[in-house]
């Protein structure tokens, strides 16, 4: 059976092997008990949506990159505390980066249409249900047995548990702006599966073979697909961009979008307290609706 795979796909997993072996090779307890406090840029409305993504991302990547630098073989308690404090950054990143997508599928697609942008509104429940066709799960897998093979932290043994697949390899990929909502939704369910595999508690266990390879390739087998499908959604942003009006909505900053949604939703609880007809109340709750997926971002 062949294996279906983007070129651009492939050369950021090469690039994350690289850094990987990297990271693992000057492994040291005193730089790994440095955790960096990322509360601050999860907390910060004075850029835009489109950029506190781009950021988080990166942290994400360097976080995950860094926690399973771990050298199993020096392990102690300290590391392993270490370890848990770093997890516990990673599932806060992802929690964020969670919001601003349910933001950018929801009230951003809405606010896209008012601006006369015609993209398709994908059924969010049924979009996320099969955002990840069978082609792109079997590409999950190569590239999980393609990190055993080449990631210096994992255990070659378990390369005799996978089935060696051909791969065809596609140059190129097509990013048109109808793509943008299977996009996101691709990277909520991966966000989804990475979320599930940081454990809230990590314990010596975890670091023990096989399980330790077999979390370890999955985990970033993810990672490596979801910065894949974003950078998808950048082209189709830059596309976006052209459009002045939109540009200007996609840049805004956080703080300003807020203040925005917020006075719009005082202005429909002034007139649902003011007046009985029907359509308030629902005006209202979609106001709160965009108002809350705003502050959470």
């Amino acid at each position: 059976m062949r294996v279906v795979i983007s070129k651009g796909h492939l050369d950021i997993n090469k690039k994350l092997v690289q850094e990987l072996n990297n990271l693992a090779k000057n492994f040291n307890h005193k730089n790994y008990s440095k955790i960096e406090n990322i509360d601050r840029i999860l907390l910060r409305r004075d850029i835009s949506v489109e950029r506190k993504k781009e950021i988080l991302l990166k942290i994400l990547h360097a976080s995950l990159a860094k926690a399973f630098s771990v050298n199993k073989g020096r392990l102690n308690r300290r590391t392993l505390g270490s370890l848990k404090g770093r997890l516990a950054g990673i599932r806060k990143i992802i929690d964020k980066l969670r919001s601003i997508n349910y933001y950018l599928e929801t009230t951003f697609f809405q606010d896209l249409r008012m601006a006369g942008v015609k993209i398709p509104a994908n059924n969010q429940r049924l979009a996320h249900k099969q955002a990840l066709a069978r082609d792109e799960l079997e590409a999950l897998e190569y590239t999980a047995y393609q990190l055993i093979g080449k990631a210096i932290v994992l255990d070659k043994k378990l390369l005799q548990e996978y089935s060696k697949k051909e791969k065809k390899v596609i140059e190129k990929e097509k990013h048109e702006l109808n793509g943008l909502g299977a996009a996101l939704a691709k990277e909520t369910e991966l966000l989804e599966h990475l979320e599930a595999k940081i454990p809230p508690m990590a314990n010596a266990n975890l670091l023990k073979e096989p399980m330790f390879s077999h979390w370890i390739s999955r985990i970033f087998a993810l990672l490596g697909y979801l910065e894949h499908v974003y950078s998808k959604e950048k082209e189709i942003f830059r596309q976006l961009k052209k459009n002045k009006a939109v540009k200007s909505r996609i840049e805004k900053k956080i703080s300003h979008l807020v203040k925005e949604k917020s006075g719009l939703f005082r202005i429909m609880e002034q007139k649902a307290v003011s007046m009985e007809k029907l359509g308030i109340s629902s005006k209202f709750k979609a106001e709160l609706h965009n108002f809350t997926t705003v502050i959470r971002v």
